[in-house]
């Protein structure tokens, strides 16, 4: 099946391969797919059919407007809502990574399609409180004071958790056309604390490529 779903998604996707530099791949905004394996669910929202994913005791949806530019993720543990949060400028996919002991999520998604750009926002779940944490900014901060695009900007997105650190891998990179030049495309990954975001280790891109084929996404 992780066959399967891999073959569905490099069909799907616009991108660069990982192994030219440029972001993890993702479906094109058009595409009506949606799939879940390991860890990780991505799919494409819409707004005449709502997809619901579960993860133990919660279920989560993206609700998209009419417009279908622009949504909002739920999560509910047992019916009962316990976040309500927008995604700005939706207008492509979006993938959710839980932790191994679904204490913490970490939601990606798309403002321009298969290639970006993407965001990523981190939540801890303690009870019936959910709460956002900067686990994203000093990677982010880092990677762009190296590496940047004045004319489209930089990709963020959630890799996996690592269990033998316990922290979030993400993965920076350039947004991969050509009016970036000779930053086009360039790909590096920080495993950070989820809590306030301290970067535990850095990789580039020879040791992301060998740390996802030993730890696959899909």
């Amino acid at each position: 099946m992780i066959r399967s779903v891999w073959f569905g998604i490099a069909l799907l996707v616009g991108a660069l391969p990982l192994g030219l530099g440029a972001q993890l791949d993702a479906p094109m905004a058009s595409s009506s797919f949606g799939a879940c394996t390991r860890d990780t669910c991505m799919w494409v929202p819409e707004f005449a059919k709502q997809k619901v994913y579960r993860r133990g005791a919660f279920a989560y949806s993206v609700r998209m407007p009419p417009s279908e530019e622009g949504g909002t993720f739920v999560l509910r543990r047992n019916r009962k809502v316990l976040l309500t949060t927008p995604l700005k400028e939706l207008s492509a996919s979006v993938s959710v990574v839980w932790s191994q002991k679904d204490d913490w999520f970490a939601i990606t998604w798309s403002d321009g399609g298969a290639v970006g750009g993407f965001h990523t926002r981190v939540f801890h779940v303690a009870g019936d409180e959910v709460r956002e944490t900067q686990a994203v900014a000093r990677a982010f901060h880092d990677f762009r004071s190296r590496h940047s695009c004045k004319e489209r900007g930089e990709n963020v997105q959630a890799y996996r958790w690592d269990e033998a650190s316990e922290s979030l891998v993400l993965v920076m990179s350039v947004y991969p056309t050509s009016d970036c030049g000779k930053e086009m495309g360039h790909t590096e990954a920080y495993f950070v604390q989820a809590t306030d975001g301290a970067i535990l280790q850095h990789f580039d891109l020879a040791q992301l490529k060998a740390y996802m084929k030993t730890y696959p996404q899909w």
